[in-house]
This record gives C-alpha cells, sequence and structure tokens, in this order.
C-alpha cells in the first residue's frame, strides 16, 4: 500500500503530532549535519511543520501546507520522505470516505555526538560535504577535555545529597508503572539499511576460505557493508574482495577502520561522477549478478522481453544505443538527433537507462524515423516531473503512454495474424503491433553481439 502514496494530494488530511520544542542545540545539528543531506526544501519543510505544529495539531487538508509551503504535491512529497528516511519523521495513514487521513509524527533530533557516531549518518554527510568539511564539522562539536587533565573530579552522586525511603519503591510502585504506561518517550531514530537488494548468503561464501569470525561480520561489518553497497552499488564480488584485504589473520577479524578508508578513497569520487560514466557490459557482469538482477525484475511482473529491455538500457550509454537502433532499422544517427540527445543530457537529471528507455519508445514502439525533439523533450518533461529515475519507472511510464494512446481504439476487432515471423520478437509484449515494418537485419558483429547478451540472459532465468 505504500508504494501508491507517490504524493500529497490536496484534498487529503492530515494531523501533526510533537512532543516537544527543538533546543538551540537541536537547531545546530540539524542547520549543520541533517541540511546537507536532506536538503534545503525537506529542511524548510521540518521547520514549517515544528512553527505551526499547535495548528496542526487539529485536522487539516494538504492544501494549507502547500499553500505554506508554495509547494505542489510532487515536491512535498519527495521533502517528506527526505524527513522519514533520515528518521526525522513518522507517518501513518489510513482510508477515509473522502480520501486518506495522514498522522505525522517529529521525531527527535539525534544529538551531535550520537549523529557522528553512526556509520549511516556520518557517510551520508561525508559523500555529501567531502572530508575537508566533514572534518570542520567533526571540530566543531568535539569537546575538549585537554584542560581537564590536571584536575580531579568531586561531582557529587544522587545518593550523596538525595534521600530516598527505600520502601517508597514499593508503596509508590503501582504509580510509577501508571507514569510509565501514560508517558511516551520518543527514541530518535537512525536512517534503516534495506538489505534486499543484496546477497549476502552469495557474499558470504565468497569469504568461507578464510574463517573469519562469523559472530564478528554479522554484529560488526554486515551493517557497513550493506550501506556501502547502498550508497557506491558495490556488488557482492567487488565487496568481498574488498573485505580480504583488510582481513587480520592473527584474530580472524576484519580492520573496519582500514576497510573504510579504502572504500571511502576508491569509490567516493566515482561516485559523485558515475551519472557521466558508462555502465559495465553484459560481459563484464558475473552470470551470478545477471540471475539476481533478473530475479528482481521477475517478481515486479515483467516479462523476459521487457527484462532484456531494461538490462540493455541501463548498460549503454545513450548514443550508442540510439546508434544501435538506428543500425537496427537500416538508418543512421542524423546530426540534429544526436544534438537532440546531447543536449536533454546536459539539461535534464534524467539518467542514462531512462534516457534510453525514452530512445526505444520513440523509435521502436512509436515507430518514428527519427528522434523529434519536441516530442523528446515533452516526454522527458513529463518524465522528470513525475520523479522516473530508473529504467523500470520509465518502461512503465511508456507503458501509460501506450495504453493511453491505444484506448480510442478499443471498441475496434483486429483479426489476429499467425504467420510466423521473419526473426524473433525482441519487443516487450505490451508494445507489439501488427502491420509492422519489416527491420533491415543485423549485421553480424551485432547479431552476434545480442546473441551472447540474450545467452546470459536466458542462463540466468531459470529460476
Amino acid at each position: 500500500m505504500v508504494e501508491s502514496f507517490k504524493s500529497m494530494q490536496p484534498k487529503d488530511t492530515f494531523e501533526l503530532k510533537h512532543s516537544g520544542l527543538l533546543s538551540q542545540e537541536d537547531n545546530r545539528v540539524l542547520n549543520l549535519l541533517y541540511q546537507p543531506i536532506i536538503g534545503s526544501k525537506a529542511y524548510t519543510l521540518f521547520l514549517n511543520l515544528l512553527m505551526n505544529h499547535h495548528e496542526f495539531a487539529k485536522t487539516n487538508n494538504h492544501f494549507a501546507l502547500m499553500d505554506l509551503m508554495n509547494e505542489g504535491g510532487p515536491s512535498l512529497y519527495e521533502s517528506r520522505i527526505r524527513l522519514e528516511a533520515i528518521g526525522l519523521l513518522k507517518t501513518y495513514v489510513r482510508k477515509i470516505d473522502t480520501g486518506y487521513h495522514y498522522i505525522y509524527i517529529i521525531q527527535p533530533v539525534l544529538p551531535a555526538h550520537a549523529f557522528l557516531s553512526d556509520d549511516v549518518l556520518s557517510i551520508l554527510l561525508l559523500d555529501r560535504v567531502g572530508e575537508a568539511r566533514f572534518n570542520r564539522l567533526v571540530d566543531k562539536f568535539s569537546i575538549d577535555h585537554g584542560h581537564l587533565n590536571d584536575f580531579t573530579d568531586i561531582s557529587k552522586n544522587y545518593v550523596d545529597v538525595f534521600h530516598i525511603r527505600s520502601e517508597a519503591f514499593v508503596t509508590e510502585e503501582p504509580l510509577l508503572n501508571h507514569v510509565k504506561d501514560q508517558v511516551e518517550i520518543p527514541e530518535a531514530n537512525v536512517p534503516q539499511i534495506d538489505n534486499v537488494a543484496f546477497d549476502w548468503e552469495f557474499f558470504m561464501d565468497n569469504l568461507s576460505a578464510y574463517h573469519l569470525n562469523q559472530a564478528f561480520l554479522k554484529d560488526n561489518l554486515k551493517e557497513i557493508v550493506l550501506m556501502y553497497h547502498s550508497l557506491y552499488g558495490i556488488d557482492e564480488l567487488e565487496m568481498s574482495n574488498l573485505v580480504k584485504r583488510h582481513i587480520d589473520h592473527v584474530t580472524d577479524q576484519i580492520d573496519i577502520k582500514s576497510f573504510k578508508q579504502q572504500v571511502y578513497s576508491q569509490y567516493h569520487q566515482a561516485n559523485r561522477t558515475k551519472h557521466n560514466k558508462p555502465k559495465a557490459t553484459l560481459e563484464q557482469v558475473s552470470q551470478h549478478q545477471v540471475k539476481n538482477y533478473e530475479k528482481q525484475l521477475r517478481s515486479q511482473g515483467l516479462s523476459q522481453n521487457e527484462i532484456t529491455l531494461i538490462i540493455t538500457c541501463e548498460q549503454n550509454p545513450p548514443l550508442v544505443f540510439l546508434k544501435a537502433l538506428k543500425e537496427q532499422k537500416g538508418g543512421f544517427v542524423a546530426g540534429n538527433e544526436r544534438w537532440a540527445i546531447e543536449n536533454l543530457k546536459k539539461n535534464s537529471n534524467l539518467s542514462n537507462s531512462v534516457i534510453n528507455v525514452l530512445i526505444h519508445y520513440l523509435l521502436v514502439v512509436l515507430k518514428h524515423d527519427s528522434i523529434n525533439q519536441n516530442l523528446l523533450n515533452t516526454v522527458a518533461n513529463n518524465w522528470a516531473q513525475n520523479k522516473v529515475t530508473t529504467a523500470v519507472e520509465a518502461l512503465a511510464q511508456a507503458k501509460a503512454f501506450k495504453e493511453e494512446k491505444q484506448k480510442p481504439k478499443q471498441n475496434q476487432s483486429y483479426k489476429k495474424s499467425y504467420q510466423t515471423p521473419v526473426r524473433k520478437e525482441t519487443l516487450p509484449d505490451w508494445a507489439k503491433e501488427e502491420g509492422r515494418r519489416k527491420e533491415t537485419p543485423l549485421s553480424k558483429e551485432e547479431q552476434a553481439k545480442i546473441d551472447e547478451q540474450l545467452r546470459l540472459l536466458n542462463e540466468g532465468g531459470g529460476l
């Protein structure tokens, strides 16, 4: 149910619950440590919720919040989920007659020492601000106890000053328990790492020959490994190779500090420029990874043809993908098409895989002979505004466009064709149409490459 709430609808109602105001130190931590991670819009939303908590404690509709923030539903939704992910907000929802009713519960801000001691939050902050500024922020919140080295702590304990009747613990126990039940003590939250996409068993198999301390791996290393996988996209095989370099063969444990340092120095810069670099080809990806990824896509209800299209779109730069499609159709990439794709890449935040799905939609599904810049930009703007970030999401958008385009034809009857096709159909099921123009056969080299891709995919498909 949660995945269906992709925006905040104006008519839907909400109420806000809050345990107390922020201290001056809370505001300092929120501004210097949280804001670089969540961004200015989410930071502003959090402050507005705090400043208007008395008004929002009563039922309001989302239009009031949109008017206050001067933001639309999708933008506010994006800010809200950032607050949820970082641990500053809890959201609950239930269906009502007029739509949905939400309850937002503001969560406590972590103290600076707890924030900086948490691996997930520290790495997120480090990734956003860089090492130099990160070190300056650590210095800002560091407490220097060096000047106390020559002093003796003579602070009194509470039992030295306050005296409590021992029988009070027994006689007043019912009252104390009642107070505990009535008073809700909120606990500060930290981001949780989702380990669904990481095959921990495969990762452990690659380390089995080293007889590592299993308890140490589970309690000390697992969360760090999942965090780096989530942030930098390091796969199981690559991660296990990194870990092997930092094994202490005396203790059968991992030098966590040196492991962290290597991952950051090796992948941080690559992570910042990853959208400008072509991804690995299928020949560079292990069959295990292909199999694992195919399984994830198939679980979402995608057909094998759709999975093949998604993987191809994710592993090729847009101009390479465009050239392959045009040559398959017997054409060539015109100068204005190259310029349109390069301009789209420069001016939009769409990923390579999303742009590739868009190219496929225009040239193969709609059967255009060439890229129309106006249509390209129109669809790209629609996808950008709908927060389309992956090939899977782009494919869903393309299918929705296709279904919308075919609506006027729903009452017409079509004669099915049972003729044997000239060559195997590689389009997804939703893109198949009759009367398709015969495409120019592939060159031997291109055919061999695609055959090899399909072979690898098919080998991983028996799940």
